[in-house]
């Protein structure tokens, strides 16, 4: 009994958050013009303090290195099936932003976050910070194809100029360089990851309240919608054991090493896949392959926590 309070404990409030998220759209309560300013304040200044105080304060170990790395070869590997698929049997144009790409931020990072803490954001958040080296020529690459004026140069700019990925880099580079621990020593480390903590403090929330808010699934189109979707997961399961196997390699690796790893391969693909579409029935798809996931995430998370409280 006690070791269910504790699941409950967790993921009761994630479901929370999904749920009246859900409500407000259905009861016209917050319309998507001001969630989009919700969705802006958590995206450009919570989020970005998550993972810029958890990678100033991370002990970066060998594990969370090859796991990075690791993610690399994998999501190019599948971007590259994507893009042939498009060509041959699954002709939507954003299919390989579905399999680029996980959605590491909106869901992933508040997800690890409940469970584990803040502090351990950076296990997680490098490897959001790796596949970003993939995700940005592909959004390029289908950007400069959909008919938009956007150049290549501009949406690469706009990435690079991301503050998640700038704020990553910011926390790693003060960390590995031995700045942190002088600010620490001189006091002002405390107050430096105090004040990025208290910004970061609604992001899981409003996260998960996007999430429930834009859950979505077309009806005309649920046969393809399966399809893709249980693509996607069965490869990404393939890809989790890879890495979890890589990882029994190197001795000693931390386990939320590896929880990280797997709760990043449940995670269902960017949330951005939709908007890459040229028309309806690719936003449609790609909507409803990001909706599935994001069910199947859940539900995969509700077992991972009952795991970890064992």
């Amino acid at each position: 009994m006690e070791q269910c309070l504790m699941v409950l404990c967790i993921i009761a409030p994630i479901f929370a958050a999904v749920f009246i998220g859900a409500a407000a759209r259905k009861n016209n309560i917050i319309t998507a013009q001001q969630l989009g300013g919700l969705q802006q304040f958590a995206v450009k200044f919570g989020l970005p303090c998550v993972l810029f105080n958890s990678c100033f304060t991370a002990n970066i170990t060998a594990e969370s290195v090859t796991s990075m790395l690791l993610v690399l070869p994998l999501l190019f590997a599948s971007s590259a099936w994507a893009f042939s698929a498009r060509r041959k049997k699954y002709r939507y144009h954003n299919l390989p932003m579905m399999f680029s790409a996980q959605e590491s931020g909106m869901l992933g990072i508040p997800l690890f976050i409940a469970l584990f803490g803040a502090q351990h954001a950076y296990r997680i958040g490098m490897l959001d910070l790796a596949q970003s080296f993939i995700a940005i020529p592909v959004i390029a690459v289908l950007t400069s194809d959909s008919g938009k004026n956007s150049s290549i140069k501009e949406i690469a700019g706009k990435v690079f100029r991301s503050p998640l990925l700038l704020m990553s880099l910011l926390g790693l580079a003060l960390n590995l360089s031995g700045a942190a621990a002088w600010l620490n020593s001189a006091g002002w480390g405390e107050v430096i990851s105090q004040t990025a903590g208290f910004i970061s403090q609604p992001v899981s929330a409003s996260m998960l309240f996007s999430v429930g808010y834009n859950f979505s699934i077309s009806k005309g189109n649920r046969k393809i919608i399966f399809r893709v979707a249980a693509l996607h997961f069965a490869l990404f399961m393939l890809f989790c054991g890879v890495m979890q196997a890589a990882l029994l390699l190197i001795p000693d690796v931390d386990p939320m090493t590896r929880w990280a790893v797997l709760i990043y391969g449940i995670l269902p693909p960017s949330y951005l896949s939709p908007s890459m579409g040229r028309n309806e029935k690719e936003y449609t798809v790609a909507s409803g392959v990001c909706s599935i996931l994001t069910v199947v995430t859940l539900a995969l998370f509700c077992v991972i926590t009952g795991l970890c409280l064992r």
